[in-house]
């Protein structure tokens, strides 16, 4: 890109972020497990991932070695191939989605994985 094009990018992402709170998108990038997401959106993303070693590794996006891992402590991907850094939204995004359609299918996954936690809770209080 050259810099007149990376600026128009910045704005447009900066107004779509205004469309969203800070607290939704924390919790989209930090709150809502990696592994959820390559779970629930397998199909879509067709990232194949698996454990080893005791992390989550995935086909890295950029060099499609199964590289990338989830650090749980932060729940970010590394790849150690290539060294590409991930959250989400990002994961999203370099599999073709755009920011709002990445924000939206990331809502309706963070929804659901609210309700199931909130279910497990209720049932494990009833043993």
């Amino acid at each position: 890109f050259d810099k007149v094009s990376a600026l128009k990018i910045c704005v447009l992402l900066f107004e779509l972020m205004l469309m969203y709170s800070k607290n939704l998108l924390w919790d989209l990038r930090t709150n809502l497990p990696m592994l959820q997401v390559l779970i629930k959106l397998e199909d879509q993303l067709c990232l194949p991932y698996k454990e080893s070693e005791g992390f989550i590794r995935f086909l890295c996006i950029n060099c499609k070695e199964v590289q990338a891992t989830i650090n749980p402590k932060n729940n970010l991907s590394h790849c150690f191939c290539c060294g590409q850094n991930l959250n989400n939204i990002d994961l999203l995004i370099r599999s073709g989605y755009n920011f709002s359609e990445s924000i939206e299918l990331l809502k309706d996954l963070w929804d659901v994985y609210k309700k199931e936690r909130q279910f497990e809770a209720t049932t494990s209080n009833w043993q």
